[in-house]
């Protein structure tokens, strides 16, 4: 993309994001201990600098590289503009904020219109400090961030897409390839252009709510009153828990905490055993009562399982009368089906259930006591969606695509350009728009600003 077409586009949409912040600086958000809470913003633009430093050449002569220069630039190189450097220094982000009062934040978001707002779930001394020692951390709330990314959502492949850097290459596809590497040339440098739908929003959504429900105030027993839901502004939700008892913990307890809700360390032998095919259920919490539910839940999907086990089949042809043993009281994996299933069999069937409904949180995010989260009602760089405050009840009838648009008057006319791949449909409102190649079209405000914010079209 041309750079004059990059800057057009990031110039629009920082200064709608500032006639936003201008009339709407009431509905963002203020966090508690606002004065303890370090903030970052991340800018339409890059800062860059070019380190000036002496070496010396093969030879032994000394040299100078770099040239001391700075600036800012739409455009993100890889060698100084000025002396061609390639230790050129390039930024996006703005950390270690701080804000005294409410009307300063909501005046720097007027002023600066970012394209991202983030501030700290740890409580400091010094938020200002540039050296995480000297912040003096005083807690952290527990949060939590359920993304589409991590769920393996099946749609990715339909509408993500990715293109190999290599100039020698060129290659592109849909989906995200294996290990993120291009599939031709086997490099690492590949962009890959992550979408959004109802589908895996639904996932997002649907393991949210068994975050809150089974986990935070079922099993660690939090009160509701401390538990804070929020739409991300793009393909997830946020949960924080603001309970003082939690501030003080280490990144190990929250570690453990992760572990626990994702499943990991499940012994099935524990539960299954030779001498007894029933399974714990009952008073005993915790994962011993989910047990049978992550069961019945894996065997109901089975025809969507693409594991290669022996007993994939038979569990396919008798899921039926396994899910009945299973709703039994007591529960019993003993079905009449002569030869049907061993021991072996159902405690790695066991395991895999487990795995699949643990809560699929996204592990940095809660063990790292340092984490900063996006910034509730501000608004997302990649889809000019608003991040929006929810309650558990609101979450189950929230709609991404009509409750979090921020920008609903007038229309405008872009160019899509899909650069070879096809930009998939999308839905704003009660209206979907698209596929897209490389077309112009005149779309409503909030449809136009979001393939924008996506990077896949250019104002004409």
């Amino acid at each position: 993309m041309a750079l004059h077409t990059q800057e057009t586009r990031s110039k629009f949409l920082q200064l709608i994001f500032q006639d936003y912040y201008r009339v709407n600086a009431n509905q963002v958000d203020i966090p508690e201990r606002l004065h303890m809470r370090e903030f970052g913003m991340e800018s339409w633009d890059y800062v860059w600098r070019c380190p000036e430093r002496r070496t010396r050449d093969a030879s032994g002569a000394e040299k100078s590289i770099g040239c001391g220069q700075s600036g800012r630039s739409f455009k993100k190189f890889k060698v100084c503009p000025n002396c061609g450097s390639p230790e050129v220094q390039m930024t996006s982000w703005t950390r270690h904020l701080g804000y005294r009062s409410p009307d300063a934040l909501r005046n720097d978001l007027v002023v600066s219109a970012p394209h991202s707002v983030y501030h700290s779930a740890a409580f400091y001394n010094i938020p200002v400090s540039r050296s995480m020692d000297e912040k003096d951390w005083q807690g952290a709330e527990l949060v939590f961030d359920i993304d589409a990314d991590h769920l393996d959502c099946p749609c990715s492949q339909d509408h993500d897409a990715w293109r190999c850097n290599n100039p020698e290459c060129n290659e592109m596809g849909k989906g995200v390839p294996a290990e993120e590497k291009c599939t031709k040339c086997g490099s690492e440098s590949i962009t890959i252009r992550r979408w959004l739908c109802d589908r895996c929003l639904g996932d997002a959504k649907r393991y949210t709510l068994k975050l809150y429900d089974e986990f935070l105030t079922s099993d660690f027993g939090f009160d509701p009153r401390n538990i804070q839901l929020n739409y991300s502004g793009h393909r997830g939700y946020h949960v924080r828990v603001r309970d003082p008892r939690i501030f003080k913990l280490d990144a190990d307890g929250r570690i453990e905490i992760v572990q626990y809700i994702n499943g990991l360390g499940f012994s099935s032998e524990r539960f299954i055993t030779e001498t007894s095919m029933a399974l714990l259920t009952g008073n005993i919490p915790g994962w011993p009562r989910k047990l049978m539910v992550a069961m019945i839940e894996f065997i109901r999907n089975i025809d969507s399982y693409d594991g290669k086990e022996r007993w994939v089949e038979p569990l396919r042809k008798y899921k039926t009368a396994a899910i009945e043993g299973l709703l039994r009281v007591p529960p019993t994996l003993r079905i009449p089906v002569k030869g049907f299933l061993g021991v072996k069999s159902w405690q790695e069937i066991a395991t895999q259930a487990v795995a699949l409904y643990g809560g699929k949180i996204d592990i940095p995010v809660t063990h790292d006591i340092h984490r900063v989260i996006r910034l509730i009602g501000s608004l997302h760089g990649k889809t000019g969606f608003n991040v929006v405050p929810l309650s558990r009840d609101a979450v189950e009838s929230f709609n991404p695509f009509r409750d979090a648009l921020a920008f609903t008057a007038g229309s405008l006319k872009v160019r899509v350009m899909g650069g070879g791949v096809e930009i998939p449909k999308f839905r704003i409102g009660d209206t979907e728009y698209g596929p897209y190649g490389d077309d112009q079209v005149e779309l409503p405000m909030a449809a136009a600003v979001f393939i924008l914010c996506k990077g896949v079209a250019t104002i004409e």
